[in-house]
Parts: C-alpha cells; structure tokens; sequence
C-alpha cells in the first residue's frame, strides 16, 4: 500500500515538473517575442494622450513635454493619437510649441489633421458614421434615456435632457478639457449631417455595448470610454486607432513597423498591434496590455512615456534615419 503511495507522489511530482517546465518554456518564448521587436528600427513615435502622455490630472508632464520637443527637433516623426475632438487637444499642442505641425488622430481614427501649436490645422482624412447607423444610434439613446454627443470637425454638440445628462456632460467636460454646444433636440443635433463620431454617456457603459451589439451586430464599431468608463463611443465599422494609424502611415508613405504607440485603454489595443512595437503602461487595462509588445514599469504619473523613449534613444533603436522618408511638414 505504501509503495502505491509511493508511486502516485511520484506521479504528482512529475506531474508538476512537467507544468512548471511547459510554464518555463513558454514564459521565456514570450519574453524573446517581446525583446525581438526592439532589434528593429523605429523612426517614429505615435502617443495617445489621456492615461498615457497625460497624467491622471489630465495635464502633460514636464518630463513628456520635453521629451516630445526633444524628438521633433532631432526629426523624429512624433503623432498625436486620441479618443478626444481636436477641440480638446489644442491647449495640450500650445503647450508642446513645437516647430512643426504634427499629424493629429482624433476621434479614435474617425479624423485625422494636421495641427501646429500656433491652432493652424489642415484634414488628411475623415471616416464619418453613416446617416443610418447614426439615426439608429440616436433612437437607442432616446430609447434608453442616454445622452447622446456628436463629434464633427473639431466641435462637439451635445443633447442634456436632465439633470443627470448634465452631471455626466460635465463630468466629460473635465475629462476632455472643453466645453460641448448645447443643442435644444437631437433633431436639431442630427441635422448638422454626419458626425466622425457619437458617443452615449452611461454610467453602465458594459450594459449599453451589449444591448447596442445584439441591435447593430457588426454594422458600428464600439468602444468601452477610457481611462474612465461612463460611455460609450459609437464609430463606422472598421474605424479605430489602429485602422487610422494604418491609413495616416499609408498617406504619409511611412512603414508601420518603424512606428513605436503608447496607449493604456480599450482603445489602443489595435493601435497597439499595428504598430511595429506597442508599448503600454503599467496602468493600462489587462485587455490592452494583452496587445502590446511590452508593458512598461512606469504609469502615466511617472512620465512613463519619456522613460521609454529615453530608453530607446539610448539603445540606439529610436532614430529619424530608420524612416524611408521623412513626414511631410
């Protein structure tokens, strides 16, 4: 009896031996997948802003700031590449002063501009939601008592029916930095034509994306708010940051590989996985970090962007040579 106990510990052990070795080889070929993509040459860099260029107060850190004039003035490519309107990123482009202007991609990939510190800005694309996906997105909003934003060109207009609609339009203020128009209808908001993006402002925002994808299927591409969830945004099938930065890299003839993204929300996981290496923040969402290259050790709040770029410049990997051609100013 004892040598059959015997046997079955042995077993187990080996067992055990076998889960730890098949844990060991595939921890260590994960990591050489990681470290592979920094033997690359990157020439570019393309930065989300809220959670990962700004700090949790939603203000750029000195450390970034200069960091990101630092690569501008070397000719490094840099890019903009945020859930926000361009309304809510001019106050963080003055502050850059940069000599150049720079490609901004708004509303995660729905527009995308050219824009220098001084407020000058030109379009390189837009992918606006389709007048029919857009009336049906409204009737939910009204259905569900949801108040419902629309984004075209660099404003915003906005529908607060209630006292609660105002909390939550407020509160969006505060995280976009700038004020909506204010509508008296949706009637009146829909017949401003169609806008690159709607977002649905919900305390539930799990609950209203899976409604809306049992009603829509496949026709809109949805997106959970970041970094803090209390809506929802409604973009064209196929629009997100990840298919922008693709069409951003195909106008201005750059390699998707030579291009480093930092992101840290929903948003950012095909933002991540296009780019030659995606890198996202310690305080990133598991889903995203789950995307990227490699996770830094660094959050927003310790200027984690300017660490890993330092690094990069350090190794020799982050230069304005690796680019076929340079960005256009």
């Amino acid at each position: 009896r004892n040598q059959g106990i015997g046997r079955k510990l042995l077993m187990v052990a080996a067992g055990m031996g076998a889960l730890v070795g098949c844990y060991y080889v595939f921890s260590r070929r994960h990591t050489m997948l990681r470290r592979s993509a920094v033997r690359a040459k990157f020439s570019t860099v393309a930065l989300d802003l809220d959670g990962t260029t700004l700090n949790t107060k939603h203000k750029l850190p000195q450390g970034n700031k200069e960091m990101i004039q630092k690569l501008v003035n070397m000719g490094i490519n840099v890019a903009v590449a945020t859930g926000r309107s361009m309304s809510g990123v001019y106050e963080h482009l003055r502050e850059l002063e940069l000599i150049k202007p720079i490609p901004v991609l708004c509303l995660n990939g729905a527009l995308c501009l050219r824009a220098s510190s001084d407020g000058k800005i030109s379009t390189i694309f837009t992918d606006p939601v389709p007048k029919e996906s857009t009336d049906k997105v409204v009737t939910l909003a009204n259905e569900l008592d949801f108040m419902v934003q629309f984004y075209i060109g660099d404003k915003v207009y906005a529908v607060p029916k209630n006292a609660k609609h105002v909390e939550l339009m407020k509160r969006y203020e505060v995280l976009a930095g700038h004020p909506q128009i204010q509508l008296k209808d949706t009637a009146e908001l829909e017949a401003l034509g169609p806008p690159a993006k709607i977002l649905v402002l919900t305390e539930d925002p799990d609950k209203l994306i899976e409604v809306a994808q049992k009603r829509f299927g496949g026709e809109l591409h949805l997106v959970r708010g970041s970094p803090e969830p209390f809506f929802v945004e409604f973009l064209a099938k196929g629009v997100c940051k990840g298919t922008g930065l693709m069409k951003l890299c195909k106008e201005l003839k750059i390699d998707p590989q030579t291009v480093v993204a930092f992101g840290d929300g929903d948003n950012d996981m095909e933002f991540l996985q296009y780019a030659g290496y995606g890198c996202a923040m310690k305080n990133a969402r598991q889903v995203t970090k789950d995307k990227a290259d490699v996770v830094l050790e660094w959050t927003n709040d310790d200027e984690g962007v300017a660490r890993q770029l330092q690094r990069l410049l350090d190794q020799g990997i982050l230069s304005p040579t690796a680019a076929k051609e340079e960005m256009p100013s």
